[in-house]
């Protein structure tokens, strides 16, 4: 009985398909190694086919797709119901990820398609295959994915009443009476609309123990309100996806970086501008907030500031702190004590 071979499925996701490709880790089938199927549960039965075609079944092949947020959801419950194993990469490493092709094959850094992206998935999946399998993606609980669609409503909620309150203290001057009132009332409602959010936020952490908890420890760290605190369960999928401060760091892009080349040397160290600005945002608002309530935060700004550093600089470093703080409360499973306090 011939054995199932080997194969690396590549899939880029998107809202309506997916595209699908596979690779032996030796040649690449431009033509029959790649299959498109629609992105619902009669798509995901013709996968089983196709990879019967290529001489494989489940328990040989490895998936791999980019992090696509809800598009690729149902999908990732059909793999695990399945019992296939799969990995999420980072779209950031995927784009600058270069396959090494022979001379007569095609060039992917230049072909941008669907079909291209999933071979050059499958290439990256082959080639970092023994550590996806050591620890492959899981997707997270229902909670999670609530927790993700309501904070993204609350920000549409905030986007919405800061216009607002620009107009009624900016431009309110040259109103009428009425439409100052109507700004008023839509602002009231846009309040309350944020206060049923958090509501509901709350009311999902309570009932999932797990979440309870890691929100309650990142609650206790000085400054940290809900907003962070579920910001970064959402981000770290509840601290399983992103275990490290450090990464989670360059992840936000609060964590500095060099910038050099032979004797070009760009001003020093510089964060990244391709991060998750909205939790960076967010980090602001608490360390404002923490250089005000928290004696040894404050003492530390008031230190550099005095040693002549940039405010941005230290502001950066306070919000490294403030990471630190959290995935230490969250490591240690004890709320966040003051050092200060304690030794005394």
């Amino acid at each position: 009985m011939q054995m199932s071979k080997e194969l690396y499925i590549g899939v880029d996701v998107s809202k309506n398909w997916l595209d699908l490709a596979c690779y032996d880790g030796i040649s690449v089938d431009w033509k029959q190694g790649h299959i498109r199927v629609d992105n619902k549960p009669s798509g995901y039965h013709q996968i089983t086919r196709w990879l019967k075609k290529q001489g494989t079944d489940k328990d040989h092949v490895l998936f791999c797709m980019e992090h696509t947020g809800l598009y690729g959801q149902d999908f990732r419950v059909w793999l695990e119901k399945e019992g296939l194993v799969y990995g999420m990469v980072n779209p950031r490493k995927m784009h600058r990820f270069e396959p090494d092709l022979g001379e007569n094959d095609r060039a992917l850094d230049r072909i941008k398609t669907d079909e291209m992206d999933s071979f050059r998935i499958a290439m990256y999946c082959e080639k970092h295959s023994r550590k996806i399998k050591a620890s492959p993606s899981r997707l997270p609980g229902e909670a999670y994915f609530k927790l993700k669609r309501l904070m993204a409503e609350r920000r549409q909620y905030t986007k919405q009443s800061v216009i607002y309150k620009q107009q009624l203290h900016d431009i309110s001057a040259h109103d009428t009476e009425e439409s100052r009132k109507r700004k008023q009332s839509g602002l009231d409602l846009l309040k309350s609309q944020i206060r049923q959010t958090d509501a509901d936020i709350l009311r999902i952490i309570d009932k999932d123990p797990c979440l309870k908890r890691n929100y309650d420890l990142l609650y206790s760290v000085k400054g940290v309100g809900l907003v962070v605190a579920v910001d970064t369960i959402v981000l770290t999928e509840n601290f399983t996806l992103i275990t490290n401060p450090r990464k989670y760091a360059c992840y936000i892009g609060i964590a500095p970086a060099k910038k050099e080349s032979g004797i070009s040397i760009r001003g020093g160290n510089h964060v990244s501008r391709k991060g998750f600005t909205l939790a960076k945002a967010d980090l602001t608002i608490v360390c404002l907030s923490a250089i005000k309530n928290d004696p040894n935060i404050k003492s530390y700004w008031q230190r550099k500031k005095a040693e002549g550093k940039h405010g941005g600089v230290v502001l950066n470093a306070i919000k490294f702190k403030i990471v630190l703080r959290m995935f230490a409360v969250i490591k240690r499973q004890t709320p966040f004590v003051e050092m200060d306090a304690y030794k005394r």
